[in-house]
C-alpha cells in the first residue's frame, strides 16, 4: 500500500506539469524527494525556473 504523501504526489504532480510548474521529467526526477517532504528550497526554484525559462521560450 503506498503511503499517503506517495498518494499526494500522485494527484499533485500532474497538475504541476499542467501549471508548467513543472517539466514532466522534473516531475520524475524530483517525486522521491517530494514523497519524503525533503524538497529544499533550492530544488522548488529550480525546477520552477526551468520550467518557467522553457514556456518563455516557446
Amino acid at each position: 500500500m503506498k503511503s499517503l504523501s506517495a498518494e499526494l504526489v500522485d494527484v499533485l504532480a500532474p497538475l504541476l506539469v499542467e501549471e508548467k510548474l513543472f517539466l514532466p521529467g522534473d516531475v520524475e526526477k524530483y517525486k522521491a524527494k517530494l514523497v519524503a517532504g525533503s524538497m529544499k528550497a533550492e530544488d522548488w526554484l529550480m525546477a520552477v525556473e526551468k520550467a518557467l525559462a522553457k514556456e518563455e521560450a516557446q
